[in-house]
């Protein structure tokens, strides 16, 4: 045990550079158990950290369809917490597809709290070689995340995710992240937290078994109108500022994230996602012509379908929590009307997504 001690104790150079040899090669093969979706063999119940981690939930479920292909084509829906909210699962997704005569699937809900479109990108570089619908959520608050909070994901914050075409992008565009070649960063403050949130309970010999919650609202929750009327001027006044500032890097972002979704082959649907138009009533309209008007023309350049809902599903008002967010009969409506939209484009383009 004295010479073990001794062993960290010793300053000599070479000691120490070959500590540092082998150290490296240790902490790949560590973010290898995470990158190529070993760590899922853990169930996902021991992995989330509360009932609503869903950044460990996407992790979890790309990195299990990473190491565990789907035997089917597969829809991933990706976007904020609306896309969250705006489905009723990923499993009713996919039945419904199949019941309107559309392919067999397995869909996935991917939605989560503020999430970017780097995230997003990480998930495209992620899902496994096999036939894939990429449905991209997109709405005004998807514009907001500044530089910075999109090249975090490169640390893999905040999905257990790696993708070296978005660190290329953040280093020469914006001269972001331009020596993190690793998501160790991110690792490490997951586990961090998971230890905080469950080590005293695994101490005393009760493992974490934590149900993920897809939803966090529904209509006990949905919140007045007379709310929601002052969440306009909210946005009009805090975030619209926050919207321009930002709107540029994100589109650039979102065009990355198209051309690498080009490069493997994955099938790319560019998706409105819900909006109260009972409340807004057109408030808005300054900010969304913004953003979609470049939005449509890179939809065009990637021969990626744009959807909006929102023009053909009337949802009243009392079916949103909020602006933005469906509470359960608004979910049921928008999902039958995304499911009846995705079976036309697979129907019409007599493809099933990604050739591989």
């Amino acid at each position: 045990m004295g010479s073990f001690r001794r062993g960290f104790l010793n300053r000599s150079p070479v000691v120490l550079l070959v500590a540092a040899v082998l150290l490296v090669p240790a902490l790949l093969g560590f973010q290898w158990l995470f990158t190529s979706g070993v760590w899922t063999a853990v169930p996902l119940d021991r992995c989330l950290r509360n009932p609503e981690d869903s950044f460990t939930y996407i992790s979890w479920m790309v990195g299990r369809a990473r190491r565990d292909p789907p035997g089917t084509p597969a829809v991933y829906l990706l976007g904020g917490s609306s896309a969250r909210e705006s489905i009723v699962s990923g499993e009713s997704l996919a039945a419904q597809i199949e019941e309107l005569g559309g392919p067999r699937v397995a869909a996935y809900d991917l939605g989560s709290m503020n999430q970017n479109f780097a995230q997003a990108m990480a998930v495209v570089d992620a899902v496994p070689d096999t036939p894939a619908w990429l449905l991209v959520g997109v709405n005004l608050g998807r514009f907001t995340p500044t530089r910075e909070q999109n090249a975090l994901q490169v640390e893999g914050r905040e999905f257990l995710l790696r993708s070296s075409a978005l660190r290329r992008f953040v280093a020469a565009e914006w001269d972001l992240q331009r020596y993190q070649y690793t998501i160790l960063p991110g690792i490490w403050s997951y586990i961090t937290d998971w230890a905080r949130t469950h080590g005293a309970a695994l101490l005393e010999g009760e493992p974490p078994s934590t149900p993920y919650e897809l939803h966090r609202y529904s209509e006990d929750t949905a919140r007045s109108t007379r709310y929601k009327e002052r969440l306009v001027g909210v946005w009009n006044t805090r975030r619209y500022p926050v919207f321009k500032e930002n709107r540029a890097s994100n589109l650039a972002m979102l065009e990355e994230l198209l051309r690498r979704a080009r490069e493997r082959g994955v099938r790319v649907v560019l998706l409105e996602l819900p909006l109260n138009n009972e409340v807004v009533r057109g408030r808005f309209r300054r900010a969304q012509r913004a953003y979609r008007a470049p939005v449509g023309r890179l939809a065009r350049e990637y021969d990626a379908p744009y959807l909006d809902l929102n023009e053909t599903v009337a949802i009243p008002d009392a079916y949103f929590q909020d602006l933005s967010h469906l509470v359960e009969p608004g979910r049921v409506i928008w999902q039958s009307a995304l499911a009846a939209a995705l079976v036309k484009l697979m129907t019409d383009e007599g493809t099933e997504g990604k050739s591989g």
